[in-house]
């Protein structure tokens, strides 16, 4: 329980999140330039991304990556249909586009920097076996 609590906790808690700023009623809208909210989007759906990459790497060995980013596109696009029952939102094919890559780059993301430190603590090990396996000469 508790593995699984930590495994997909920050998928769900993140997920609630977004549906909490979704249901905010007549909610400001960033505005610092044109496509601002597409970047918000972007940005709090690779959030989504990154967290539903580290629940497929530690739920399963081969983690079916297409599979968990389509949900969460699916989520984006359940959220949008949110939207549009929210007084002040609306839903659009944009901003869910915007949160489908969103999704997709935090959860590649994720797992590129995932590689990169595994990759870096594999050469240490290695280096400090092939240093302590020297002999004395």
């Amino acid at each position: 329980m508790i593995k699984s609590l930590r495994t997909w906790g920050p998928s769900a808690v993140w997920a609630a999140v977004l549906f909490l700023l979704s249901a905010w009623a007549d909610a400001p809208e960033p505005s610092w330039f044109r496509g601002s909210d597409k970047v918000a989007h972007f940005c709090l759906y690779a959030v989504l991304g990154a967290a539903l990459a580290w629940a497929g790497r530690r739920t399963w060995e081969d983690p079916p990556h297409v599979l968990l980013v389509l949900l969460g596109s699916l989520y984006g696009a359940s959220d949008e249909w949110h939207q549009s029952f929210v007084p002040g939102r609306d839903s659009s094919p944009w901003d869910w586009t915007a949160d489908t890559v969103g999704v997709l780059v935090g959860y590649l993301v994720f797992l590129l920097l995932v590689r990169r430190i595994m990759r870096s603590r594999r050469h240490e090990r290695d280096a400090t076996t092939t240093n302590g396996a020297r002999p004395d000469g």
